[in-house]
């Protein structure tokens, strides 16, 4: 995946994933708590999470936290 440094990816809301709370938070501060200028809504691949550097997940308790590919 070639993309700028400060882009992220997030799942699509077609996948039906929940669209709480601290999902909208990130989306609306990108700065604060991912460091990135964009975000980019898509379908991601178990091939695209094995080449990023990082994995990050949320929630309303935990807030953002890294995690691991583990097989």
């Amino acid at each position: 995946m070639n993309m700028h440094k400060n882009t992220r990816l997030t799942p699509s809301l077609d996948l039906d994933i929940l669209n709480g709370i601290m999902r909208q938070a990130v989306l609306q501060q990108l700065q604060t708590y991912l460091g990135a200028d964009t975000i980019i809504e898509t379908h991601i691949t178990r091939d695209m999470l094995e080449r990023v550097e990082k994995i990050r997940l949320s929630n309303a308790l935990r807030g953002v936290f890294e995690a691991d590919l583990v097989y």
